[in-house]
């Protein structure tokens, strides 16, 4: 009788792409320290060349969620839920966020692992937030750099 005080549920894309994906219960982690450049923009430096790299808002937004604390599929559906009522989710969110982890993965900028993992301090904070003397130890220690 009182049905349209119901709240209707939101439709989802059926991420299709997500569904069959290899990946979609795996947890990505950053493996690259980082800071910001501005309060939009961030830089990271790659462990693997001398270069400081910056990212499109997608990529960059992936980058800071790879926390090891969430799947693949957990962080798609996180997104999605981020649309406004009017806004329509998009069928290819799915892909797309994949498509962005891959890239991040094949730049050894995050991990995928099948289990959670909590950050070590040095990549987990910006370097502007860091003790230096305590990141440098940590890093030594856990052989993440030479001393």
């Amino acid at each position: 009788m009182f049905d349209f005080f119901k709240k209707k549920e939101r439709e989802l894309p059926p991420f299709n792409e997500l569904k069959n994906s290899e990946i979609k219960d795996m947890y990505f982690v950053r493996l690259a320290r980082w800071d910001w450049l501005n309060q939009d923009m961030i830089h990271v430096v790659d462990n693997n060349a001398p270069r400081m790299i910056t990212m499109d808002p997608w990529p960059q937004l992936i980058y800071l969620e790879a926390d090891g604390q969430k799947t693949v599929s957990e962080f798609v559906y996180d997104m999605a839920s981020k649309y406004g009522k009017e806004q329509p989710i998009p069928d290819e969110l799915d892909s797309t966020i994949i498509q962005m982890i891959k890239s991040l993965l094949d730049d050894k900028l995050i991990e995928l692992s099948t289990k959670i993992r909590k950050l070590p301090y040095y990549i987990d904070l910006p370097q502007s937030k860091q003790d230096l003397n305590k990141a440098n130890k940590l890093m030594i220690e856990d052989g993440f750099i030479k001393e």
